[in-house]
């Protein structure tokens, strides 16, 4: 669910960066959009509704508007990015203090192809700009070890311009139980192509990956006990090609 200045803020987003980045974000641009939403729908939720992952159908939204403006804007439009704001959560007992942590972490994905380059890899995208948190300094705050973090190979879309690739990320649990929660997109529908271009990968979340006992989790996850020992790894979408490959 969107609140409404959720969705003002992404309307005006999507339409200055195609329409004129340089256009001042002001009053005399906002006036000249106008915004229709019924009260009470996913767009413009109304109390008591959930609002807290609102981040996602935002994404959505710039995603569905830029795809609109693609075949009146063909030079401007890219494909579509991760599109995503992948993120996962650890928590529970520090074994090395007693004391209670939560690591929370969004992470990037591919953009897509533009008609004129390829996507960037590993970046957020749209209405989301957290940073990179550094390996060495997720260890030393919390009893995880990162196992591995890459770019996915062969993530970005096939084309003319290749789209970005995304990211994954292994994490193991050290000596204690721990809680996941999670919340992917674009884990069933890939992001799409422009102009010929090929699809982005899809997003995938995996609890002990190259174990006998490996297991695909939903990409959606509240409360998933994780025992000492168990590793998840996240992968998040690549960017869509642009042009035939």
């Amino acid at each position: 669910n969107v609140v409404w200045l959720a969705l003002l803020a992404t309307v005006y987003y999507a339409l200055k960066a195609i329409l004129d980045p340089t256009i001042p974000a002001n009053g005399g641009f906002y006036r000249a959009i106008e915004v229709a939403a019924p009260e009470g729908s996913i767009l413009n939720a109304r109390p008591p509704a959930a609002v807290g992952w609102r981040t996602q159908t935002c994404q959505r939204i710039a995603d569905v508007i830029f795809g609109a403006l693609a075949p009146v804007l063909p030079d401007r439009v890219p494909a579509a990015g991760n599109g995503a704001n992948t993120a996962w959560v650890f928590s529970g007992v520090d074994p090395r203090t007693g004391r209670y942590y939560v690591y929370l972490e969004t992470i990037g994905g591919g953009a897509g192809a533009t008609p004129a380059a390829d996507g960037l890899d590993g970046v957020q995208v749209h209405i989301t700009n957290t940073s990179n948190l550094p390996v060495e300094c997720l260890e030393m705050e919390y009893p995880l070890l990162v196992e591995e973090y890459a770019l996915v190979e062969g993530s970005g879309g096939a084309g003319r311009f290749r789209g970005g690739r995304g990211l994954q990320r292994t994490i193991a649990v050290l000596g204690h139980e721990a809680q996941l929660l999670a919340t992917l997109e674009r884990a069933e529908i890939a992001p799409w192509g422009l102009a010929g271009g090929g699809p982005g990968g899809r997003a995938a979340l995996v609890l002990n990956p190259e174990a006998p006992t490996a297991a695909a989790l939903p990409s959606k996850l509240w409360g998933h006990t994780l025992r000492p020992g168990d590793r998840v790894r996240v992968v998040t979408p690549g960017g869509g090609g642009h042009g035939g490959p």
